[in-house]
């Protein structure tokens, strides 16, 4: 039973990896066989793993058509977008109230992380990192709830921040910039400027969104 569940955790992080890199987009269909192969696990733990996904909101089903990686509507990400932004000024209200600069420590390995992953060229691992990097800011606001809600929203954003850091390496030629935003974030948060740190964030979840959108008006687009 622990190998089999072993198994399903795993085969669920590598298409998790598959997702955020590119090699799967939205709307892909993921068949079965030659996933199992690749994954190299049988088909029931690969079933497992591929519900557990569906239940994050990465994956999507359809009767006898199996499953899909999810495909965001417009609606969809002005949901999850707008809702990053109200869980993120949430925390960082709390977090200001504080005046704690040792509360953002956490975020330094993750910079270093995100920075190392980019160097290396590993999307993914920038991917993560990102993630990693506001989910540590939301923790640090020390509101359980808060966090549990952002973590499962951050599972749905992974497609659409996978989409956004695919397009700025095709576009800026490498993945460091972006590192750069989140540096001037971190920067940002140990001034203590309160107005200064809610503008950033406030702009930063914006570039974001504008770049979702507009990767995906070229893609309707056939660019």
């Amino acid at each position: 039973m622990i190998q089999q569940e072993s198994l399903v955790a795993l085969a669920a992080r590598e298409i998790r990896k598959l997702i955020v890199s590119g090699e799967l987009v939205p709307g892909d269909k993921l068949n079965e066989p030659p996933l199992a192969e690749k994954l190299g696990i049988s088909r029931p733990p690969l079933r497992e793993a591929l519900r557990t996904l569906e239940s994050e909101g990465l994956l999507e089903q359809s009767p006898r058509r199996g499953y899909r990686v999810v495909s965001m509507t417009d609606t969809d990400i002005d949901e999850i977008y707008s809702l990053r932004r109200a869980l993120e000024m949430f925390a960082l209200d709390r977090l200001l109230a504080r005046k704690d600069p040792a509360a953002y420590a956490p975020l330094d390995p993750i910079m270093k992380a995100m920075r190392a992953a980019a160097r290396r060229g590993d999307r993914p691992a920038v991917v993560q990192a990102n993630v990693d990097f506001h989910t540590a800011l939301v923790d640090a606001a020390g509101h359980r709830r808060l966090s549990d809600t952002y973590r499962s929203l951050m599972v749905q954003m992974q497609v659409s921040m996978a989409a956004n850091v695919l397009n700025e390496e095709r576009s800026k030629g490498d993945l460091t910039k972006g590192c750069d935003r989140h540096a001037e974030l971190l920067e940002c948060l140990r001034s203590g400027d309160a107005d200064r740190i809610r503008r950033e964030f406030e702009e930063h979840g914006e570039r974001d969104y504008l770049a979702r959108q507009g990767s995906a008006a070229k893609k309707a687009a056939g660019e």
